[in-house]
């Protein structure tokens, strides 16, 4: 398994929760435990995956930076260490020639603080899952002993845990602004993060240990606020350079999801000028500063709109098999299709998760 397929086990687990609460039987107290033993079963599969999964990872990220560096040495005119062999087969072999401590150590850094964030996120979805299910069912066997359901109990029982499941049960993470993170959505944040992390800090090693400690950062165009400051700048590796600013390799990755990279600037081959105007340049460095053009800030906003809008759909799709059930899209692919075309069965389909959501707000 790798790490793409590590996080779709990851998404497909609240698929099949919802699956289980709308399939069993949990008007029954035997029924209902067997369900939640489980639920928590799958959680504890998730964490063998992970161990399983985040180290290769991991290897495979920072050889990948090295390469990356290797590769971006050679380009800019640079007779790599070792010569341009790569460190590491598509087995997931590290060359001899690079199993040196530095390497090893950072590697050994970033897999066990991926293991343990994910493995915490897991543990917090774990207890919102069951929580949420278990005071579910305790709500509504309240209301059956008070005689407010009356009639289609086990698809009234049914319902209302899902849903509530469905809002709530896979929570993994809460920031200091209130948002309640999915585990799906927050391991995916922190597995490409910390990928990312990897991949920057093997190339900085490799860098290093040819002798170069400075470097440009480059990414994707249109760039955030917190990205666009870095752009075009010259950063030094090494901490006791007093001509360039220096950079910490783990700060090139500003924020969750940050896709930035390190490219080498080989200073021997620049002119007086060049050199002087990259000094001047680096030395103003204000991290704090937009140096966006109001038309670069329009291009990353609208780029930021659509990923909105699919993520909402996305939670839109859940609310909905948690309340529809087998009658929701199949997919969220085929969800997408519908609600962007407005299709008749999509209107339908919303008419009835309205209504069966206001039978809700009524009981």
């Amino acid at each position: 398994m790798n790490q793409k397929q590590l996080l779709e086990v990851i998404k497909a687990t609240k698929h099949e929760i919802l699956d289980l609460l709308i399939n069993q039987n949990i008007v029954d107290d035997e029924v209902a435990q067997q369900t939640l033993n489980t639920i928590n079963e799958m959680f504890s599969r998730l964490n063998l995956e992970i161990d399983d999964v985040i180290p290769k990872e991991t290897l495979a990220a920072y050889f990948g930076g090295v390469d990356e560096a290797t590769k971006l040495l050679k380009d800019a005119g640079v007779q790599p260490v070792n010569g341009v062999v790569s460190s590491i087969t598509s087995n997931g072999i590290v060359n001899a020639a690079f199993k040196k401590r530095v390497h090893l150590e950072a590697i050994a850094e970033i897999t066990d603080n991926t293991i343990l964030d994910l493995k915490a996120a897991i543990r917090t979805a774990r207890i919102n899952a069951v929580g949420s299910i278990e005071r579910a069912l305790a709500d509504v066997k309240k209301e059956l002993q008070g005689g407010v359901i009356h009639g289609r109990t086990r698809e009234v029982v049914t319902q209302r845990v899902a849903e509530s499941f469905a809002k709530e049960g896979m929570t993994s993470f809460v920031t200091v602004d209130g948002k309640k993170l999915p585990l799906d959505f927050y391991s995916e944040t922190v597995t490409r993060t910390q990928m990312k992390q990897a991949h920057t800090k093997g190339a900085a090693e490799r860098y290093r240990e040819n002798g170069m400690d400075l470097f440009i950062v480059t990414g994707n165009t249109p760039t955030c606020h917190q990205c666009a400051p870095l752009r075009g700048v010259v950063f030094t590796l090494n901490p006791n350079r007093t001509d360039y600013t220096y950079l910490d390799p783990k700060d090139v990755i500003r924020h969750p999801n940050c896709q930035c990279s390190m490219s080498v600037w080989v200073e021997s081959y620049k002119a007086a000028k060049e050199i002087e105007r990259a000094q001047r340049k680096s030395l103003a460095f204000d991290p704090s500063k937009d140096t966006r053009s109001k038309a670069q800030k329009g291009a990353y906003e609208k780029q930021q709109a659509l990923h909105r809008r699919s993520n909402a759909e996305k939670k839109q799709f859940m609310e909905w098999n948690a309340t529809l059930g087998a009658e929701n899209y199949k997919t969220l692919g085929a969800f997408r299709r519908a609600k962007r075309s407005n299709s008749v069965r999509f209107q339908e389909l919303q008419s009835e998760f309205r209504s069966r959501r206001l039978v809700k707000l009524k009981e």
